[in-house]
């Protein structure tokens, strides 16, 4: 059977809104990461994006997780941009990767002149499609150091 057009609007208006409820529950459950991330100086986390010192930014992302999650569970992909559009704000995005036993998230980290936040980009998860965000949250909270 063929779906119909407003079929697939439907579907898609529910994964956007799962992705939506998803990248809430993850911006709360690493909340105390970004926060230590954005301790440092938005110059050197900009130099070192324009210089591509990807070591650099990899051994801040994971100092910054080290308190709160397991090792190895945050991670720094190795891609970066800079935004430096004529009148908007200034804008960082780093590509990052959240890996825990039950739940792979790949998301961009926003790091904007005005906000900060997420942009899933895709999560693999062992119990596969739909996404259970029951689960989602509980995979999330078991990497975090007790």
């Amino acid at each position: 059977m063929i779906p119909h057009d407003h079929d697939l609007a439907q579907a898609r208006m529910v994964s956007g809104d799962v992705i939506a409820a998803a990248e809430e529950v993850f911006a709360t459950a690493i909340r105390d990461f970004i926060t230590e991330f954005c301790l440092l100086d938005g110059s050197v986390l900009i130099g070192w994006v324009r210089g591509e010192r990807h070591g650099n930014i990899a051994d801040l992302v994971a100092s910054s997780a080290e308190p709160y999650f397991k090792d190895a569970t945050l991670t720094y992909a190795d891609a970066a941009d800079v935004c430096l559009d004529w009148g908007r704000s200034m804008q960082v995005v780093l590509d990052m990767e959240f890996a825990t036993k039950p739940v792979t998230v790949f998301f961009k980290l926003v790091l904007d002149g005005c906000f900060v936040g997420v942009a899933i980009q895709r999560i693999l998860a062992e119990d596969g499609p739909p996404l259970r965000l029951d689960a989602f949250a509980r995979a999330l909270s078991e990497a975090r150091l007790s």
